[in-house]
């Protein structure tokens, strides 16, 4: 049985690819055919948001890595998970609606145009 998603409950989108090395991340959306850097810091924080999808519980994981202040690891969890929903490579909450791929809308097709 499911449980009901909150607003802290993390799902990555699923067109995102990624490719890890010692400088952090490279994130290619394929549906929006754009590609994303983070740094290693960006990178701990995408590989918790995989394994922990709430919020809470990568806050946590981070505390027990760093020496932050838990206000500060929320603020910037929130600040960095913020930033990567506006790019639409994570959704907090419920799934969201599927959205057309980039090359859809590339070769849309004249009834799309005249909307």
């Amino acid at each position: 049985m499911n449980k009901p998603s909150s607003p802290t409950d993390i799902t990555i989108a699923p067109g995102v690819r990624q490719t890890a090395s010692e400088d952090g991340a490279v994130l290619l959306d394929t549906e929006q055919g754009i590609c994303f850097s983070l740094n290693p810091i960006g990178l701990t924080i995408w590989e918790m948001m995989k394994q922990h999808p709430s919020l809470e519980l990568v806050v946590s994981a981070l505390e027990q890595q760093f020496q932050v202040p838990r206000a500060q690891l929320e603020a910037d969890v929130l600040e960095f998970v913020t930033e990567l929903e506006n790019k639409r490579l994570i959704f907090r909450g419920s799934q969201p609606h599927k959205k057309r791929g980039w090359v859809t809308r590339m070769f849309r097709t004249n009834a799309d145009a005249a909307r």
